[in-house]
């Protein structure tokens, strides 16, 4: 039994030594050069005060207090307005904050220390990075700057005349559809009217015109004529020639050849005198009606561009109107 309790008695003074052990610390170039690499020089550190807590071999453990500084101002985002970033300054470039940290140091005096810095618990909020452009009044508002709300005021002001602005568009907008609408009538009247005084479209009309010309080549078909020529002229002639004993029916051939080939030439000359006839009378109808489709087209450019535009500023207005009343809800702005 006295050799358990002796060795019980050996390790209750070696954890005594263990917990009471006071060793050398860091020094504070050490700590400032291996605090700055492991925060990639973003965060730098200022003064420091330790507190020895236990040390084991070579690897002690610090409770630590003092000021850090950044080296930029550092921004955390907390919301977007439409095309706005909001974002909060959580650090200023320099200016010192409190900390407190658990530090563990691996090494000693002799040897060099390895430092790491962990737990940290600082003044500040532990949030940030630097934003090179932050000065951009186009893309931010910081939101603890003492100009904030000044700035807010006047971008809400410039979406009231956004509203005022669409209001105006809506208006114009109307008035460009009723104007295309009524040159529409027009460019559907230009062309005419049926039996029941529906408006004629552009192929209705040339459909009939064209109607008329094959109701004409029908009248007039080589073949047709040929059937005619020959049962009512030729063939008669013919007979009768051949009745006779000196019949010569070339002259006959002949005359049946020149009749038949002079209607051929003369169906071709009507047929193409119509033909030419329609296209001129559409081209004379489209020239007329051709100012109204270039007045239609324009409107509707100017329209398409209008809707554009329209479309654009609904869109951040109501981005801006959603998100604006979102961040008030949560309290990010009052």
């Amino acid at each position: 039994m006295k050799y358990p309790l002796a060795i019980g008695l050996t390790l209750l003074l070696l954890s005594a030594g263990y917990a009471l052990a006071d060793p050398s610390p860091p020094s504070d170039d050490t700590l400032k050069k291996q605090f700055s690499e492991q925060y990639q020089g973003m965060i730098h550190l200022d003064s420091v005060s330790l507190r020895p807590l236990n040390s084991l071999g070579n690897q002690s453990t610090w409770s630590a207090e003092g000021d850090v500084s950044s080296t930029q101002d550092l921004y955390a985002t907390v919301g977007m307005a439409a095309d706005y970033r909001l974002v909060e300054k959580t650090w200023t470039k320099g200016k010192p904050v409190k900390f407190s940290a658990m530090v563990t140091a691996t090494g000693t005096k002799d040897s060099g220390w390895t430092t790491e810095f962990f737990s940290m618990q600082t003044a500040a909020k532990n949030a940030g990075v630097p934003l090179d452009d932050v000065n951009d009044k186009t893309k931010y508002l910081v939101i603890n700057d003492s100009n904030f709300y000044a700035r807010l005021a006047t971008i809400e002001a410039s979406y009231s005349e956004q509203k005022k602005t669409l209001q105006g568009m809506e208006s114009q907008q109307k008035a460009l559809e009723k104007e295309i609408a009524e040159l529409d009538d027009q460019i559907k009247r230009s062309w005419g009217t049926d039996a029941n005084g529906k408006p004629l479209r552009r192929g209705d009309v040339q459909q009939a015109m064209l109607e008329e010309m094959y109701r004409a080549d029908r009248k007039n078909d080589p073949l047709t004529f040929e059937n005619h020529y020959y049962k009512t002229i030729y063939e008669p002639a013919l007979a009768a020639c051949q009745q006779k004993p000196d019949c010569d029916a070339e002259p006959l051939r002949k005359a049946r050849d020149i009749a038949l080939e002079e209607q051929k030439r003369d169906y071709s000359r009507q047929h193409k005198l119509r033909s030419e006839k329609i296209k001129e009378e559409m081209a004379a109808r489209d020239e007329k009606v051709r100012p109204l489709y270039a007045k239609q087209g324009e409107l509707r450019t100017q329209l398409m561009k209008l809707d554009t535009s329209s479309s654009e500023l609904e869109s951040g207005y109501t981005r801006w109107q959603q998100d604006i009343t979102d961040l008030r809800r949560r309290g990010v702005i009052k």
